[in-house]
This record gives structure tokens, C-alpha cells and sequence, in this order.
């Protein structure tokens, strides 16, 4: 249906019905919207006559200032300029819209005297040079060809939209696949470093289960125990607090990695007073790194480890606490998580294979007197780093 505008002059008639002008189609095109340029009202009615039915909206512009304002405020597909618009040139007035609205189908209306006007109104834009002199289903065919044109231009633009928006929302979709891929790909890490840990975890605690269920008496417990952790762990110092008969803990077995060799049993039974009773309701691995974390744990006793990292571990079966585990050593070199998970290991298949010991080595007697036979404190003279044990039980190998 035809637009008029405000600008239509006055007793310009509606244009008739037209039937088998053009090149046959007559059909409405959607979406195409026409500015016709001139000062004539007679060649507004005979164009608007002509391309009745086949545009959305045409309206109309008396000169270039009002044209590019029509242009710029229409969302134009098609613009028909007349050649002569008094003393304006049609043709450097269709150069300019062009320039401004690249995607625009232009067209001169009127006379071409010579071929370089033909080449200045090809370059500034235009699709075709229609003479209004020419006859009247000649002239409509062309226009119609050119209302065509406007319009393959605006599908092929409106379908380079579509893509566009598809693309973005391939891109965003491909962007949230590599998002999941990307969590994906550390979530099956982080698994991945847990199942190794896992299988690192059952791999230990099946060596080392088989190394102390052959283990039947308490000092070669004890040795084989503390060989096996100082091999995962490192070199450190370690000791093994044994509770006795009396109900305190004494030291039943150490490795000297660093200490005095004179001081060390000194130190040890000290610790054997102030450490074990604190820790032997504990679970897992209590991790003292750093001196205030002794102070805390140990109070005006911190002075014994001091410039240490201690690991400490109650070692127990049945919720009953059969001995504390403790390593210490240099604060230059810190355990860390791995120390952390072995120790752990250790110390609860220690406390089984403790547990299962004791019941062997007593149990002739009553569970109430296991702990009531005298101490013996064997020495061990076969590797220098063991100083001695102290089976705290009542037996030694």
C-alpha cells in the first residue's frame, strides 16, 4: 500500500489500479521502501502510477536537503532521483546518499546526454538511467526491475543478519561447549589425581601391610614400622610412645636424624611426657608447623621442638590408643600433604598390627591385666639410627 506524505502536493490524485504493466509482477514486495526525488509533480504521479502494488512505501523528497533527510529517516531500499532538480545535479546528489547508505539501489530518472554522465551516475551509485520520455511499459519494466533489485538486496542483507546472529549464537554456544569441555577437562584431572592418589593410598597400605603382619613381637614391629616411614617420608627424627602399666607413656622406640646424640634420650622422654597424653584422643594427622602452632599445641613445652615441623598421630584400635606416633625435623625442610596422607597410612594399619600383638603376647591373661607385666628395655645396636626401645607393655623380643 502507498504511503503520502506530507509532502505530496496538493490534488495529486491516488494512482489507478494497473493491470499488465511491468514485466508481470505486480505482486506487493515485502519490505521494500522507495524515496522518489523531484520537484514535478507530474513525474511523481506517473512513477507512482507506474510501481503501484510493488512497494511497501514510497515517498517523496522536492530536493537534495530533503532527500537526505527522507533517506536517513525511512529506512530507504530503493532511491529514484531525477536527473534535473532545477540547478542541482541529480547524479552528485545520488553519489552523496550512496555514499551515506551503501546498501541503498539507486536510480536516475531523466536524459543522459553523454557517456561520461552514464559513467558518473554508474559510479555514484546507480543501477540503471531511465528515461521518463521513453514509453510508458518500458519505463514501468525497468523500474520494476530495479524495485526487484532493491529488494534481492534487501533479502541478501536481511539474510547476512540472520547468519550474523546465528554465528553469534554459534559462537556463544561454541564458547559454552569449550566452558564445559574446559571444566570438563579439570574435572576428569582432578579425578584423575584422586584415583592416583587412590591407587597410590592402596598400594602403600598393601606393602606395608604385608611387611608388619609378619611382624610379631614388638621391637621388630617397632624397627620395621619406622624403616618403612623414614623410606616414604624421609629423613626425620621419630619416635614411638608406648603407654605403660601405670597409665603414662614412655618411649618405646626412636630414630635420631638430627639431634645430639647425648641429648636425644633426654628430649624424647621429655616428649613422651608432654605429647602423648595431649594427643592420645586425636584423629588423624595433627600437622605443628611453625612455632606458633607448637606453642599452641604444646605450651611452655613447645621449647623442646623448637625450630621444628612436628607430625603427630595417635595410633589406635577399637577407639583405644595403643601408641603416638611423632616425627619432627628442621623447619628448612617442611612435610607436606603427601607426608601428611602416608603417615596417616601407617599409623592406623601400626595400630592394627599393634593390637593384634598384644593379643598374641597375652593372651593367656585376662584383657584387664595385659598392660601389668614389669617393663624391659632390650637395646638395639644395628643401625646407628636406632637408639634403643622401650617396650612399654611388659615384653620385648
Amino acid at each position: 500500500m502507498h504511503e503520502y506524505k506530507r509532502n505530496t502536493p496538493p490534488g495529486t490524485p491516488k494512482p489507478p489500479e494497473l493491470s499488465g504493466l511491468g514485466s508481470g509482477n505486480t505482486e506487493a514486495v515485502s519490505g521494500v521502501r522507495a524515496v522518489l526525488v523531484s520537484s514535478r509533480a507530474s513525474v511523481r504521479r506517473r512513477v507512482a502510477s507506474m510501481l503501484h502494488g510493488q512497494l511497501d512505501a514510497l515517498e517523496y523528497a522536492s530536493d537534495g536537503v530533503e532527500a537526505i533527510e527522507r533517506v536517513a529517516t525511512c529506512e530507504c531500499d530503493l532511491v529514484i532521483v531525477e536527473r534535473a532538480l532545477g540547478s542541482a545535479d541529480g547524479i552528485e546528489l545520488l553519489d552523496q546518499l550512496c555514499k551515506n547508505h551503501p546498501a541503498m539501489v539507486g536510480v536516475i530518472l531523466g536524459q543522459i546526454e553523454s557517456s561520461d554522465d552514464a559513467v558518473r551516475a554508474m559510479r555514484a551509485g546507480a543501477c540503471d538511467i531511465v528515461s521518463i520520455q521513453s514509453r510508458c511499459a518500458e519505463t514501468a519494466r525497468r523500474l520494476s526491475e530495479c524495485v526487484n533489485r532493491a529488494r534481492r538486496v534487501r533479502q541478501r542483507d536481511a539474510r547476512v543478519d540472520r547468519l550474523k546472529k546465528l554465528c553469534h549464537k554459534l559462537d556463544d554456544a561454541r564458547r559454552e561447549v569449550s566452558g564445559q569441555v574446559g571444566e570438563l577437562c579439570t574435572d576428569l584431572l582432578e579425578a584423575y589425581k584422586d584415583l592416583t592418589e587412590q591407587f597410590g593410598d592402596v598400594k602403600l597400605a598393601t606393602e606395608f601391610n604385608a611387611i608388619v603382619r609378619q611382624e610379631l613381637d614388638i621391637e621388630s614391629l617397632l624397627r620395621t614400622m619406622l624403616e618403612f616411614t623414614l623410606s616414604k617420608v624421609g629423613s626425620t627424627n621419630a619416635a614411638v610412645f608406648l603407654p605403660t602399666s601405670s597409665g603414662d607413656y614412655s618411649l618405646g622406640a626412636y630414630v635420631n636424624y638430627d639431634i645430639p646424640k647425648d641429648a636425644a634420650e633426654v628430649m624424647l622422654d621429655q616428649l613422651a611426657d608432654c605429647i602423648a597424653p595431649r594427643f592420645e584422643q586425636t584423629e588423624g594427622v595433627i600437622a605443628l608447623n611453625g612455632p606458633d602452632a607448637l606453642d599452641e599445641a604444646l605450651g611452655s613445652d613447645a621449647h623442646w621442638l623448637e625450630d621444628h615441623n612436628a607430625m603427630i598421630i595417635a595410633c589406635t584400635q577399637d577407639d583405644e590408643c595403643l601408641g603416638v606416633l611423632t616425627l619432627f625435623r628442621n623447619q628448612s625442610r617442611p612435610f607436606d600433604a603427601d607426608d601428611e596422607r602416608t603417615l596417616g597410612i601407617i599409623a592406623k594399619l601400626f595400630g592394627d598390627q599393634l593390637g593384634r600383638v598384644i593379643h598374641v603376647h597375652h593372651r593367656h591373661l585376662p584383657k584387664d591385666q595385659w598392660g601389668g607385666i614389669d617393663s624391659v628395655e632390650p637395646e638395639y645396636d644395628g643401625d646407628d639410627d636406632f637408639l634403643g626401645f622401650d617396650d612399654g607393655y611388659g615384653f620385648a623380643a
